[in-house]
């Protein structure tokens, strides 16, 4: 069984809430903090744990648990200074990897040399992102977790409809690993259901893919 995964997000804006809630809504542990009460509050649905504090404060970051996730994410990209101290207090967690946003080069530059595993500029990669979107047929959603790895959301291919997850083996056959089902888009996601479940085209399934296998436009067209 996999372990449960902790994501920690620093800031809690647009961004990082939007970001919260997502994880949130795949079933990840999420715990985050803002110097903003109204910002906390306005997610604490999404939050296992949520505080209000300044994150640059390390004693305070222990004592909310964000020494026990397996990424942060410094989601305050405005002032560079505040994403240093979060990204130094992240490496002294020890915490395995550090996602920064940031909102210009030079600052991308600075956390990149300061040891982020990632960073990114949000207006960017989110065009980059439909742009990319706008050439599948069948994804509906698609987050990277690394290099190799992704949450998809996706419809079945034709040929799918009607067969059981078992029957189709699609963890041995296209390295997909289906971990919930959506009934709608306004439905939550169903994550307790058995091996013999029969695809629907009125449904989504989220999976864990290879990103180069959905990455191309085209893959599930071509299982069709």
């Amino acid at each position: 069984m996999t372990a449960q995964r902790t994501i920690g997000i620093l800031g809690l804006g647009i961004f990082g809430s939007t970001l919260a809630e997502t994880l949130a809504n795949y079933g990840i542990e999420v715990i985050a903090c803002d110097i903003n009460q109204k910002n906390v509050d306005r997610i604490s649905h999404s939050l296992t744990v949520g505080g209000v504090g300044d994150f640059t404060d390390l004693d305070y970051l222990k004592s909310l648990g964000f020494a026990q996730c397996d990424t942060i994410v410094i989601s305050t990209g405005s002032s560079l200074e505040s994403s240093v101290l979060g990204l130094v207090n992240a490496k002294e967690l020890g915490v395995d990897r550090i996602i920064c946003k940031v909102k210009n080069k030079s600052h991308r530059k600075v956390l990149t040399a300061l040891g982020a595993d990632l960073v990114v500029q949000p207006e960017k990669e989110s065009a980059k992102r439909m742009a990319t979107s706008l050439l599948r047929h069948s994804i509906d959603e698609l987050i990277k977790l690394d290099s190799q790895t992704s949450i998809v959301e996706f419809h079945a291919p034709k040929r799918w409809l009607g067969k059981s997850l078992d029957s189709l083996d699609l963890r041995n056959r296209y390295d997909i690993n289906i971990i919930g089902i959506r009934r709608g888009k306004q439905q939550s996601l169903i994550t307790n259901f058995p091996f013999d479940y029969c695809l629907s085209e009125h449904e989504t399934y989220v999976a864990v893919a290879d990103n180069d296998k959905f990455e191309k436009a085209d893959y599930l067209e071509s299982i069709r």
